[in-house]
């Protein structure tokens, strides 16, 4: 069953692997290409893309250090989350047909004019929920309902966040407070500070002033913040652990640092403190396309994502540049159907 789909279309592909995006070079990585519009498989549906955004994880990928991204031959597709219109489905799931939906693909190719993508991995996008609002309904809400929800099974009282001025650490505060948590959002800058104030964050380090260790210590007892997330790595990691208390868990979702964790202290083992990892459709497993569709109608509330610019597939290089200069204030993504 479908409308009228070309035979192909465009694009955005990863042609060699980027060794690092702090230095140059990395531009030559991507091309836009014309390339068959992808065949549906009994089970998929065709989605002609409105928008997909840019995550940090689109960057390990690139780099090959996301599960099994760095094993694939290239040129790879990119992208893993979109919104747009389903324009033709396999016979088993036509009934997905001309519905406006949210879409996650696991092995990358959003950053396209079309995906093809199993139905499972779609939610049908509520008549208030835009496209844009839409575009982010997998990756960073799903992954603070994962947060909130292992905080509660263990009891904690409040949240440790670090990176917590980006899209995802604003929306774990609405989320959070919602289902009676705090959150103590740690940040590297003053501006940042005053970008969560504006979301209600109530507690607030900035790890550019001196004594924020002590400072994050004393509201993660204080408060009972048992729980930490954190997407940076480096040694980031092991100074928050550190500040946490006893019989703590601190889980790794990220390397924003590039930085290997430097070792955890023997004192921070021997407290019962515990260095873990989170991805969340893994710790969602069967959930994942469950949970979707239960935050679905607060897309545009407390799951929303702002987004300060779009680009098109042939501004690629432009959009990621402008991305990794200022990743907390706010989303990019691409249009690629302009």
């Amino acid at each position: 069953m479908s409308a009228q789909v070309p035979t192909t279309m465009r694009a955005l592909m990863l042609v060699e692997r980027v060794k690092s995006f702090a230095e140059p070079g990395w531009e030559s990585c991507f091309q836009v290409q014309e390339v068959p519009v992808p065949v549906l498989e009994p089970g998929q549906v065709l989605l002609k893309i409105a928008y997909s955004p840019i995550h940090p994880m689109n960057f390990l990928q690139a780099q090959g250090h996301y599960r099994s991204t760095g094993t694939r031959p290239l040129p790879q597709h990119t992208g893993n989350e979109a919104s747009g219109t389903v324009v033709a489905a396999a016979d088993d799931v036509g009934s997905w047909l001309n519905k406006r939906v949210a879409g996650y693909i696991d092995v990358a190719g959003t950053w396209a004019e079309y995906v093809a993508l199993p139905a499972t991995n779609c939610i049908a996008l509520p008549d208030h929920v835009s496209f844009e609002d839409g575009a982010t309904a997998f990756v960073n809400p799903l992954t603070v309902v994962g947060m909130v929800e292992i905080a509660q099974t263990r009891g904690a009282k409040a949240i440790i966040n670090t990176a917590a001025a980006s899209a995802l650490g604003k929306m774990l505060v609405r989320h959070a407070r919602e289902e009676g948590l705090e959150v103590i959002a740690v940040v590297r800058r003053p501006e940042q500070v005053k970008i969560l104030e504006g979301v209600g964050a109530k507690y607030i380090v900035d790890t550019s002033v001196d004594g924020w260790e002590q400072k994050l210590s004393k509201l993660a007892h204080e408060l009972g913040a048992t729980v930490g997330f954190d997407p940076v790595g480096g040694s980031l990691f092991a100074s928050v652990l550190t500040a946490m208390p006893p019989k703590s868990i601190l889980h790794c979702y990220g390397l924003l640092s590039g930085e290997p964790i430097v070792p955890i202290k023997a004192f921070d083992l021997m407290s019962q403190k515990t260095p873990s990892g989170y991805i969340v459709d893994v710790y969602l497993g069967e959930r994942f396309h469950t949970q979707g569709i239960k935050i679905a109608p607060r897309l545009n509330t407390t799951f929303k994502t702002n987004f300060r610019a779009f680009y098109p597939l042939e501004g690629a290089v432009d959009a990621i540049r402008d991305y990794l200069s200022n990743m907390s204030n706010d989303k990019i993504a691409f249009k690629p159907n302009n």
